[in-house]
């Protein structure tokens, strides 16, 4: 069977609540596929494991045949969301390789001087660059937040040979790949969640270095000092981890922390004032990066 050269697509923008019933209806109108993404460029970071949680206003695409019936569609969403009609929109797209237009438009990221984060397929454009490989999507995208940027960027600038360091908050283990990339010995990433160790494990044996990192939950965290610690969570689990990161610290341990809002900084660097002080060292959009050594 031939694929058809184009297809008619709607969005429309619905609550939360509304998006399961949305979406049965779209498939009852005859919607191949569909998918949601936030209406508004609203964020959500570090939800809890096994949770699903959605933005507060969701932009609904579907796409249908291209002779499907734009009046039809309009009108049974209307009468099923209360909708008006006008809050539909609709085009026509052509029918293309769209998992390959996709990846065609990542490119490679520099972090610091050396640092590159490369999505699968596509290699290091600088002779002399150190490159993570990354699988395009949800672990991709994590070097696109500032948060991770400017971790890795700090880390690009710090010696890191010879090394151990802990990833605290690991996700998709980035933090300690790089750092692997860049010198370290070893790397411990943790994280609450088992997907997310799931996740490291993954892009470690992409990156040939899985024997080269350790992970676990908090739980089963081994009693171990490092020299670098890194910490990309958000301000108010790392207000509460302050005395566990502390146990993991030595003397002149090299510490970075970020997931921070510049207007939460304050109640961070309070908390680890007892055996770190904390300096701003880079601020991206509202977010920060703060850094500091154990004294020795």
């Amino acid at each position: 069977m031939s694929m058809p050269d184009s297809w008619l697509q709607a969005q429309l923008e619905v609550p939360r609540e509304s998006i399961a019933s949305a979406e049965a209806l779209l498939e009852a109108l005859g919607a191949l596929v569909s998918w949601t993404e936030s209406a508004n460029e609203e964020e959500i970071l570090e939800p809890a494991p096994g949770a699903a949680p959605l933005w507060a206003e969701v932009r609904i695409t579907a796409l249908f045949p291209a002779d499907a019936s734009r009046p039809g569609i309009a009108t049974a969403l209307k009468a099923a969301l209360g909708a008006p009609a006008a809050a539909v929109s609709f085009s026509v797209v052509e029918d293309r390789d769209w998992d390959a237009d996709w990846r065609r438009q990542l490119k490679p990221l520099r972090f610091g001087k050396r640092l590159w984060i490369c999505p699968v397929g596509q290699s290091c454009p600088a002779a002399d660059g150190i490159s993570v490989i990354l699988e395009p999507g949800l672990a991709f995208g994590t070097g696109t937040h500032p948060t991770t940027a400017m971790c890795l960027s700090w880390l690009d600038g710090v010696p890191l040979t010879g090394t151990r360091l802990l990833d605290y908050g690991c996700g998709s283990g980035i933090l300690a790949i790089a750092a692997l990339a860049l010198g370290a010995r070893r790397c411990t990433g943790v994280d609450i969640d088992p997907q997310a160790l799931v996740a490291s494990r993954d892009n470690a044996l992409r990156n040939r270095c899985s024997e080269q990192l350790d992970l676990c939950l908090p739980a089963d965290c081994p009693d171990d000092r490092y020299a670098v610690i890194v910490a990309n969570i958000l301000s108010g689990p790392l207000v509460g981890l302050a005395p566990e990161l502390r146990r993991h610290a030595g003397p002149a341990t090299r510490v970075a922390l970020s997931g921070i809002l510049a207007e939460q900084s304050a109640e961070v660097v309070a908390a680890f004032r007892p055996w770190l002080q904390l300096e701003l060292t880079a601020q991206q959009d509202d977010w920060v990066l703060l850094t500091g050594c154990v004294a020795d």
